[in-house]
């Protein structure tokens, strides 16, 4: 970096050292901000002689080069270097326009299976909790997704070349707090046929939650049976809207610390906003563990706020709606469910 630069902000440097690549202020913060721009310290690196071996330099790079920002300070004799991502399957930087994942990847990545299901249309996600399906800065579910997931085939896309560099984007939501199974469309095409899908009620989910409590099941006139278990039936409307969930009791234990906890299944059958956790709450008198909106903020309820939710998406089945196949995935339930259940435990109630 030389004198005449002195005191410039780097996105105009980068403008003035490169205006064809970098014509406005804009493109070049774009830059910055996409992480494509590495400055080496003149004092912290020696560029050899030679480059001809390329990888020395990208190695000289790799472990001394700080991923510019826009507060970065230039120096006299430091030196700028672009920066991009080696193909690795998933989407490319063409597409992802940044060359690093978000942050919160490792979260994705920590949970057991986070892929769960993927072809060139569709794939199933296990979302952590306390990760946004779509949300602001990058610290969402939908800007994860191109990192881990991988673009349709060609001979998938030849009729429709654009939809190979469609942004993979959750087709519905989970709430930040829920966990579980989330399903990603690949393609335009693909996003309108299985929003279809949800909005005609053919896909069906399964849920689990630890509440406190154990909810009383209704009688024979107001249940029904599935696949041999009784569910007892909630139709209770939410914001005006007709809502019906399903529930059983799968299990009832007593702690010591948190008093009667009950893991039940929930098959909801109408999709409104937290009706799950409205429907426990205000029909069965039995909030979800954890859920600090609907948990009626009593001295247990904040006790175990600090535990996250105790809500899980651990199912999800359809038709395929391209090709036609049986898609059915079921994951098991986070750790920290059998760890709570588990918590001192000093009977259990059938």
């Amino acid at each position: 970096m030389s004198q005449e630069y002195k005191d410039e902000s780097l996105h105009r440097i980068l403008c003035k050292m490169d205006p064809d690549t970098y014509p406005s202020a804009s493109q070049s913060r774009k830059a910055i901000e996409h992480g494509r721009l590495v400055v080496l310290r003149a004092d912290d690196y020696c560029l050899p002689t030679s480059t001809s071996g390329g990888s020395t330099l990208d190695s000289t790079i790799s472990n001394v080069g700080i991923i510019a920002d826009s507060s970065i300070t230039l120096h006299d004799g430091d030196v700028i270097a672009i920066r991009s991502r080696l193909d690795n399957g998933s989407y490319p930087q063409s597409c992802t326009k940044y060359v690093d994942p978000p942050t919160n990847i490792k979260d994705f990545l920590a949970v057991e299976n986070p892929v769960l299901f993927e072809d060139d249309h569709i794939a199933i996600v296990n979302k952590p909790g306390m990760l946004d399906c779509i949300g602001e800065k990058r610290n969402d579910l939908q800007s994860i997704l191109p990192f881990v997931l991988r673009p349709p085939d060609n001979k998938t896309t030849k009729n429709n070349p654009s939809s190979q560099y469609y942004i993979p984007r959750p087709v519905h939501r989970l709430d930040r707090k829920t966990s579980g199974c989330v399903l990603v469309a690949k393609s335009k095409n693909a996003m309108r046929q299985f929003s279809h899908l949800f909005a005609s009620r053919q896909v069906k989910k399964g849920y689990c939650a630890i509440t406190f409590g154990m909810p009383t099941p209704f009688d024979k006139n107001n249940s029904t049976t599935i696949d041999g278990e009784e569910y007892s039936i909630i139709d209770y409307p939410i914001d005006g809207k007709d809502a019906v969930t399903l529930w059983r009791v799968v299990q009832t234990v007593t702690t010591k610390k948190y008093g009667k906890l009950s893991l039940l299944h929930c098959l909801p059958k109408t999709g409104r906003n937290h009706q799950i956790r409205r429907h426990l709450s205000y029909c069965l008198k039995t909030s979800i563990v954890g859920d600090n909106k609907y948990d009626g903020g009593g001295d247990m309820a904040k006790k175990t706020r600090e535990l996250g939710m105790f809500l899980c998406s651990n199912r999800i089945e359809f038709v395929h709606a391209i090709d036609k196949s049986n898609v059915s995935v079921e994951i098991p339930l986070p750790r920290k469910f059998s760890a709570l259940l588990e918590l001192d435990r000093t009977e259990v109630a059938i």
